[in-house]
């Protein structure tokens, strides 16, 4: 099986984050880092440049010589990453209604700021509908002020405005062009088809392989579910997006498996 199409390999501190976000790694070793590393190709010493500039930055936390747990600042990035187990769960019927926020006023010249404000948002299903006015189906369970303390801790400046209202309407809104239906049911169709072929597979592959797939191949979907627009069943295939998910979960286990046996090898 191929690499997951257009996912690049991991940096240094991407496969530390990532590891640590899993399920059953909460601690890591420089030695596990190490070996991780060699998988995508990055020499043990750029490993270990990373794990000291993750603990410098607050990321990391080390716990005794050579041994690291997330830090406070990785706890966001961390709890962020698994928030993909309750994606489905997180969104209910849609009754028209949109969730708006309006940044217009907050500018454009800090670069920094800019592109955490446009990260928090794409993380939470907004679209830019115009430069500074955001948008999206309020078809969360959670309230409004749910939906904007989350924006905040990912990264919103609390300037921003948060509105929702009945529904958005105009002639020239493109609002279908937001949110491309057929990509993204192209993209859920895909990693399913991916995620069931490794596991199928999986039991004849070598073990180093398999760790560095289901990392890759996981990853992807990871990324998908967690910048996934939870669109409603109107706007998109539903059954198709659920249908990656209880993929994911299965292949989770999977994936789990398969990377305590490659690090079986070396503990």
């Amino acid at each position: 099986m191929s690499e997951p199409t257009n996912h690049a390999l991991p940096t240094p501190k991407r496969l530390v984050l990532s590891l640590l976000s899993s399920q059953d790694l909460r601690k890591i070793s420089a030695r596990q880092c190490a070996q991780w590393g060699l998988l995508f190709n990055i020499d043990p010493t750029a490993m270990r440049v990373a794990l000291g500039r993750l603990v410098k930055a607050g990321f990391l936390r080390s716990v005794a010589r050579g041994r690291y747990v997330i830090g406070e600042r990785g706890k966001v990035l961390s709890e962020t990453a698994r928030r993909w187990v309750s994606a489905e769960q997180r969104i209910g019927p849609w009754d028209g209604r949109w969730l708006v926020v309006h940044t217009a006023h907050l500018g454009r010249r800090d670069k920094r700021a800019l592109s955490a404000r446009e990260r928090a948002l794409t993380l939470v299903g907004f679209a830019a509908l115009y430069p500074g006015f955001w948008c999206r189906p309020a078809n969360y369970r959670e309230t409004p002020a749910e939906t904007r303390s989350r924006l905040l801790q990912l990264g919103l400046e609390s300037e921003a405005i948060l509105l929702r209202g009945d529904s958005l309407l105009s002639e020239s809104l493109p609002l279908e062009e937001l949110w491309p239906r057929d990509d993204l049911e192209s993209r859920y169709e895909a990693l399913s088809k991916a995620m069931q072929a490794s596991m199928q597979s999986g039991a004849a592959r070598d073990r180093n392989l398999l760790a560095r797939e289901t990392f890759l191949l996981g990853e992807a979907v990871i990324r998908q579910i967690n910048s996934d627009p939870l669109l409603p069943d109107s706007m998109v295939d539903v059954q198709a997006r659920r249908k990656m998910h209880e993929t994911m979960v299965a292949y989770d286990a999977f994936g789990r498996g398969a990377w305590a046996r490659f690090q079986n090898d070396f503990e």
